[in-house]
Parts: C-alpha cells; structure tokens; sequence
C-alpha cells in the first residue's frame, strides 16, 4: 500500500524527525524552558506557550544556525504541534496559584 502526502506534510514529517533525532537536547531545553519560564508573568496561555517555545528553539539554535535554507519557522510549528497541549495544561493548572 502506498501513502500519498503533500510536500507540507513531507517538510513537517522530515522536520519532526530532525527534532527527534536531538530528543537528548530538545528535551533538556524543554524542561529548562518550564524552569525558566513562569506562567505567572504571562497574561494568556498563548504567550506563555510561545515565550517557552522560543526558549527551546534558542536552545537549539547551534544544531541549524550554519543550515542554508533552514526553515525556522517549520521547526517553530513543529514544536508548537509537539507540546502545545502539555504547555496549555502546565499553564492552566499553574496560573491558579498565582496570586
């Protein structure tokens, strides 16, 4: 059986393994971002999922900065579609003890 995609999903399937392939470094930045990051100071879940985002992916920034054509924002994406619910919820359950 054959499985038939579209190059977008190509490139997202293709960038999904390249974070994959840094799993050891993605998730160190991962947890040091939910260190570092506190929902607290942020007035949604939608900026404290994008501050925590951006934290990981300059992390990561010496794996793809020397990467001509390195699409940013398809890694940007990637991430987001990866832990977006557990940052949503860690935001939730967090917020409330704010005060």
């Amino acid at each position: 059986m054959k499985i038939i995609i579209s190059e977008s999903q190509h490139n997202k399937l293709r960038m999904r393994q390249w974070v994959l392939r840094r799993q050891e470094l993605f998730m160190r930045e991962y947890n040091e971002a939910l260190e570092d990051v506190n929902p607290c100071n942020h007035d949604n879940s939608e900026r404290y999922v994008n501050r925590v985002i951006h934290h990981i992916m300059d992390g990561l920034h010496p794996q793809f900065y020397l990467i001509d054509n390195f699409d940013y924002e398809l890694l940007f994406e990637v991430i987001l579609n990866m832990v977006y619910v557990d940052l949503s919820e860690k935001y939730y359950s967090e917020i409330e003890n704010c005060g």
